[in-house]
């Protein structure tokens, strides 16, 4: 059974009716009609949508790489003062008027940047297209679209065309956006994280439903009382003897029933307890191998654990290190979301005709190792200063070992008079 099939079987869509259903965008179970617009199987998009959304391990991944890289941003404009102006005002209308859900009161770019980095982290590329005013003074609104919509053909250089029945229609680039998240030279639409853990999470998602079979009838400790029978009476009949057996037995049986947490049991030694199912080795067994496959998932997410909550005893340094390339790559993969919005709103402008480019900017995530940074900083100032007093370097060499590209001359300047 393919990955397909098996999450189709999983979602009660049966295959005599998924060609009809899907392409109505519906699902029939127990001969009910159930609307599933973001559940389409057969596209890979849709497979991965359905993975982050069911998936617990890829529905954290991808929350947290959301998150990461959509910080508060802000836009600043380069212009004179009155252009400027103006320009705030477009920028706001276009805010409020861009947001493709109705009955959605966010305003500005966040809720456009949150879908560019949900799909970028979900399906591994992001396409859309502006829709311009009908006076053609400004943007409408921005409609994204679904990588299964987009056929890339190479015509020279990679051409993205929509899709439809009849033709595929190329897209006009100076509406469009594209990024693709680890594009080659033969995949320009990009590559998806899930695509390295679409069949692991399979696996993984098998073994929690068997697990959960197992367990059902063996995951769980029971005991196995046994009694041994009665020695026979001399000259006793059998069916005397098989009655008093079997009243022993009964007796044993409830009182095995009815014992309280502080009851005791006085027997001969006739009766043996020992525990079935449910041993040691089973479970940490099944536990260990499904660590591994979610390791896996995690490093197919290009995550560390412990951002996702599942830490496996890592030092103290070693998740600074960690944090430190964590923020390298959530930085480079910012830049593509600010080049979106810088796109939007200096398009916005241009269409406008006022003569003002604008530059977003992202808060930068929080440091918790802050602390540690800044007094590394001041041990590194004092050291530097000892050098320069001491003359052992010039102060133009000290400002550089502190970043700068030379000393401040406003004190030599006082020195000379």
């Amino acid at each position: 059974m393919d990955l397909f099939s098996f999450f189709r079987k999983r979602s009660g869509l049966p295959a005599r009716m998924e060609h009809q259903s899907l392409k109505k965008g519906r699902y029939y179970s127990n001969r009910k009609l159930y609307d599933r617009e973001g559940y389409i199987y057969d596209s890979r998009s849709g497979l991965y949508r359905y993975l982050r959304d069911r998936v617990p391990i890829i529905s954290s991944a991808v929350w947290h790489w959301v998150r990461l890289c959509n910080t508060p941003g802000s836009y600043h404009l380069n212009g004179t003062e009155s252009h400027t102006k103006e320009a705030e005002n477009a920028i706001d209308e276009l805010c409020r008027r861009m947001n493709t859900v109705i009955g959605t009161k966010r305003t500005g770019m966040g809720y456009m940047l949150e879908l560019f980095f949900q799909e970028i982290f979900t399906c591994g590329s992001f396409t859309g297209q502006l829709v311009p005013l009908p006076s053609g003074r400004g943007i409408d609104h921005f409609k994204d679209l679904d990588p299964s919509e987009i056929e890339w053909k190479k015509k020279g250089k990679w051409i993205p065309y929509l899709k439809r029945k009849e033709k595929s229609i190329p897209l006009d680039n100076s509406l469009v956006f594209h990024y693709g998240l680890g594009a080659d030279r033969n995949h320009p639409e990009g590559i998806s994280f899930l695509a390295s853990v679409e069949f692991v999470t399979g696996i993984e998602q098998k073994m929690v439903e068997d697990m959960a079979k197992s367990s059902h009838n063996a995951g769980n400790p029971h005991l196995h009382v046994k009694i041994a029978a009665p020695e026979r009476f001399e000259n006793e009949s059998d069916a005397r003897y098989i009655k008093r057996a079997n009243k022993y037995f009964d007796s044993t049986v409830r009182m095995f029933q009815d014992i309280d947490p502080d009851d005791n049991i006085f027997t001969w030694s006739d009766i043996e307890v020992t525990i079935i199912g449910g041993s040691d080795a089973m479970p940490s067994s099944w536990k260990l191998n499904r660590e591994q496959v979610i390791e896996d998932v995690i490093t197919g997410m290009k995550l560390y654990p412990w951002v996702v909550g599942r830490s496996h005893g890592t030092t103290k340094n070693w998740v600074q290190a960690q944090f430190n390339l964590l923020m390298q790559v959530v930085d480079s993969i910012q830049e593509e979301g600010r080049s979106f919005a810088e796109w939007i709103i200096n398009t916005e402008l241009e269409m406008r005709g006022i003569p003002v480019r604008a530059s977003y900017i992202f808060s930068p995530n929080q440091d918790p190792f802050m602390s540690e940074r800044e007094k590394a900083l001041s041990l590194k100032f004092e050291t530097v200063d000892k050098k320069v007093n001491r003359g052992y370097i010039s102060k133009d060499e000290g400002a550089r070992e502190m970043g700068y590209q030379e000393a401040f001359k406003q004190d030599d300047d006082q020195n000379n008079h």
